[in-house]
């Protein structure tokens, strides 16, 4: 059976309940065009503020081709492939960056999952700093 989502002239529509009480307001004073132009720039807002995420984590990821300099090929592999299969991302996804914490430099995973942006640590920048 195929439910029917049409709305209907007596049922008003619930808000969400992240939504704050002063915008749940102000919209129930608006005509349906308004609000149709709202939804509308409300879409559009949120696009361009998933885009602009997208474009500071592409900003802040390291740029890495292969093994860093001060890794071991088979070290760094281990590490990369345990940070993704702690996050459950496949291969290819999610982009390197470098976090500095207490002066020392580590490598993490970052990806996003709708608007959120998640991080798995991966390693150290210097082995050394491993132990």
């Amino acid at each position: 059976m195929v439910e029917d989502t049409t709305p209907s002239a007596t049922d008003e529509p619930d808000p969400p309940d992240s939504a704050p009480k002063y915008i749940v307001e102000g919209l129930n004073k608006q005509d349906a065009d308004t609000l149709h132009e709202l939804a509308d720039y409300a879409k559009r807002l949120a696009e361009w503020r998933t885009a602009q995420a997208a474009a500071e984590l592409e900003e802040e990821a390291t740029d890495v081709d292969g093994t860093p300099e001060e890794w071991d090929d088979d070290e760094w592999d281990d590490a990369l492939d345990e940070a993704r299969e702690k996050a459950e991302l496949p291969s290819g996804k999610g982009a390197l960056t470098v976090k500095t914490i207490d002066d020392r430099g580590y490598y993490y995973l970052q990806w996003r999952e709708g608007s959120t942006v998640k991080s798995q640590y991966v390693a150290p920048v210097s082995p050394a700093d491993s132990g």
